[in-house]
């Protein structure tokens, strides 16, 4: 597991309580407002590359990738054809969101888990408030 992964995953699931948890969190957060800061610069290089998709964080397999529009278009006709329901709603779900994104403001990041896909509209230069909504989605 990549240290950014495993990372991502203690700051998600921290059992810590008082003072250590305070501290864990804080640790964790400048971490994480780090390694936001980095995943937001891969996706604006992938959108200037490739153009308009999402940069794809899989924790269960530890990769990551930027998908293009066109790279998710691609892999829904071979969902259809495998007729795999479950990728292909998630795939149709993030290609709404690469065509209903403004690129002008936010990148896309997608992180696919054990508890299922979620795309963020990440602003390009505010991380510390995107981790702040992206924690929030996460704790409910």
């Amino acid at each position: 597991m990549s240290r950014r992964t495993d990372l991502i995953k203690q700051l998600l699931g921290s059992k810590k309580f008082g003072k250590e948890k305070e501290q864990e969190q804080q640790f964790l957060t400048a971490t994480a407002e780090l390694i936001l800061h980095d995943l937001v610069n891969i996706a604006i290089n992938g959108l200037e590359r490739e153009g308009p998709g999402s940069l794809v964080i899989n924790l269960m397999n530890d990769s990551t990738t930027y998908m293009s529009g066109d790279s998710v278009e691609t892999d829904i006709v071979t969902a259809e054809r495998l007729e795999d329901e479950e990728v292909l709603k998630m795939l149709r779900g993030l290609i709404e969101k690469i065509e209903t994104n403004d690129w002008s403001k936010y990148v896309l990041i997608t992180l696919i888990s054990d508890a299922g896909t979620r795309t963020f509209a990440i602003e390009a230069g505010g991380c510390q408030e995107s981790f702040r909504a992206l924690a929030e989605e996460f704790s409910g």
